[in-house]
């Protein structure tokens, strides 16, 4: 499949970026790794008039230690994440994470901020233009029905990111750039949660960097991914675990799905069972079931409905274990 026409624009700063963006709003994307959106637009899901090339931003591909925490810029490759000795000591659950997107090739090539962006998929949306002719359209090209749940009344492709649900376990922000202003939101709020436009940035905007909060007591962290390979595939399950340690019990704790939703699904009632606990076998048991509870997968991805909701059970259980030091 072949690339759609497109004019390709090289902003020399952010600043010029921005202003690239304001001007051709919804007719320009942007990229940098290029490993998700590339394939999307050969597929004919996305057909951008302007192509904003943000790679040789070099003020945006940065790991820092900052007042507050951890900074890591948007432009930053997952193989420097996995790599970098500060992420490697301060979170190496993030780390751990980035490890397990796709393969070193793509890792080489994806960045933070590509990753934290990714759209929602489905076995009926991401596919070639030929292949979606033979189907009505649905909810997410713009259609008026959802092959996967018959009757429905919005779409449910399913958000795959590997990076997000640690970074929201951890508490992380986000910070996003439009001309004329920046501003900061909770990691967790870029999601919308409706599949047909998960990503709460509008036209003109972009994310330039994310903070994460330096934690002000011992803790651990663990992320579990289901997948059919070693290598490449995105999560039909996806678990992290945050828990903050206060001797032998748990001061606080935070529980994020994902590939079992429109976006990541912080577990809360998970949270609410471990905190104050010790995170004994039945704490954990108890922890998994809340999450079992509200996992609602459909079949719009691999595998089963059914075995990825049993399986969200199991992997939080071996997160939270690992997280508690009990792995």
């Amino acid at each position: 499949m072949r690339l759609p026409k497109f004019e390709h624009l090289q902003p020399g700063s952010l600043e010029e970026a921005l202003d690239l963006l304001s001007e051709y709003g919804e007719e320009a994307k942007v990229i940098a790794g290029g490993t998700d959106l590339l394939v999307s637009m050969k597929q004919r899901l996305l057909t951008p008039k302007y192509l904003l090339n943000l790679k040789s931003l070099a003020e945006l591909d940065f790991i820092e230690e900052g007042k507050e925490g951890l900074r890591i810029g948007a432009l930053t490759r997952l193989t420097n994440i996995i790599k970098s000795p500060l992420v490697r000591e301060k979170f190496p659950v993030l780390a751990q994470a980035a490890s397990y997107v796709s393969a070193p090739p793509l890792q080489n090539m994806g960045t933070l901020g590509g990753n934290l962006c990714l759209n929602t998929r489905c076995f009926f949306y991401n596919q070639s233009q030929f292949w979606r002719q033979a189907r009505p359209l649905c909810f997410k090209t713009g259609g008026e029905m959802c092959h996967v749940v018959r009757g429905s009344d919005h779409c449910y492709s399913v958000y795959q990111g590997d990076l997000a649900p640690v970074l929201i376990a951890l508490e992380a922000r986000v910070k996003l750039a439009k001309k004329g202003g920046e501003w900061v939101v909770p990691l967790l709020d870029l999601y919308t949660g409706r599949g047909e436009e998960p990503i709460a940035l509008e036209a003109g905007e972009i994310l330039t960097e994310v903070e994460i909060p330096t934690p002000t007591i011992p803790w651990g962290g663990d992320y579990q991914k289901l997948r059919y390979r070693g290598a490449m595939d995105f999560p039909l399950v996806g678990v992290a675990a945050v828990l903050s340690l206060n001797g032998e019990s748990c001061a606080g704790a935070k529980v994020v799905l994902t590939a079992v939703a429109s976006a990541p699904v912080m577990v809360e009632e998970a949270c609410k069972l471990l905190e104050g606990q010790r995170p004994d076998e039945e704490a954990i048991a108890k922890a998994a079931e809340a999450a079992y509870e509200v996992a609602h997968p459909v079949a719009n991805i691999g595998s089963t409905p059914l075995y990825r909701k049993k399986m969200v059970r199991v992997m939080t259980k071996r997160a939270i274990a690992n997280a508690g030091g009990r792995g």
